[in-house]
């Protein structure tokens, strides 16, 4: 199920920084609003963050495919490979 939460109303409206209004899914947007509510920060925060984290391991990739395919590397051990489905297939 997709929901339309207003992640346009998230993101500042610094003159250098640009309106963005994305459509997600309710589980990772209710993720999102309980790390901010335990981390003590705004939702817009935490997006914020995620924002550019993920375009610099994108950038460090070179693209979408080969960001999928390499994994996410943790800092502390070797490269977290793509997700498999829970069913195994």
């Amino acid at each position: 199920m997709f929901c339309e939460p207003a992640l346009s109303t998230m993101f500042s409206t610094h003159p250098s920084e640009k309106k963005l209004s994305v459509s997600m899914r309710e589980s990772p947007l209710r993720e999102i609003e309980e790390i901010a509510a335990r981390e003590r920060k705004k939702a817009r925060e935490i997006v914020d963050l995620i924002m550019e984290w993920s375009v610099a391991r994108l950038r460090e990739a070179g693209s979408v495919n080969r960001l999928l395919r390499l994994g996410i590397r943790l800092p502390d051990g070797p490269p977290r490979g793509p997700r498999t489905s829970r069913t195994g297939r």
